[in-house]
């Protein structure tokens, strides 16, 4: 009788979980950024993954579950790139053109991440829309805190005229990240930093006196 040793049989790694969700949110924002939330399906970012749709479904819910964890990491990366990089500035001038810098540097790192986050044309309405909203009333708020930082001390503020800055400059930046991205990438974010920063910086004269 001929003895027979079973062959072993290689056991197949599961990813781990945290990161296949990194590997499907990397292909959502891609393709959400380049098609649009209306023109991408979960079969897409399945496709794109190379997993089944149902193992997306289990871990996002929907389209719009899969959207908002897109976009809530976006939004967290963001945040943190210009916070810190404010923080860490000598003074509020630098500050300012350092926040600047990050957030043109941050739009160069994750191309496809302004479509996702503030292209009003890319999003439905509902969820995914007011979660869009959020980041941009997140961003003019740190805008807010750096205009404040640049008026004395002494200084009685008119929050209005401050909530007008604000919403001014991200007005600004948003529109110079269309044409920056239609310009194929150019000014630099040093560029488009100083020229807003000395923009605003000579603007808040006003508010100083």
């Amino acid at each position: 009788m001929t003895s027979t040793t079973d062959s072993p049989v290689p056991v197949k790694r599961r990813r781990d979980r945290a990161a296949r969700e990194r590997e499907i949110l990397d292909a959502a924002e891609r393709i959400f950024g380049e098609r649009g939330y209306q023109g991408t399906s979960m079969d897409d970012i399945a496709a794109a993954v190379g997993v089944s749709k149902p193992l997306v479904y289990q871990y996002y819910g929907s389209k719009d579950g899969l959207f908002l964890a897109c976009l809530s990491r976006l939004r967290a990366q963001l945040l943190d790139a210009v916070s810190d990089a404010v923080l860490a500035a000598a003074d509020p001038e630098q500050a300012m053109y350092a926040g600047f810098v990050a957030w043109f540097r941050f739009l160069d790192e994750h191309p496809r991440a302004w479509s996702v986050m503030v292209d009003e044309g890319m999003l439905a309405a509902g969820p995914a829309a007011q979660a869009a909203d959020e980041v941009r009333a997140e961003f003019v708020a740190l805008i807010a805190t750096m205009v404040r930082l640049n008026l004395p001390a002494d200084h009685q503020h008119d929050e209005e005229e401050i909530q007008i800055v604000a919403q001014s400059v991200s007005g600004a930046t948003e529109r110079l990240a269309i044409w920056r991205t239609r310009n194929g990438g150019s000014p630099t974010p040093g560029k488009l930093a100083t020229t807003l920063q000395q923009l605003l910086w000579r603007g808040l004269d006003s508010l100083r006196g």
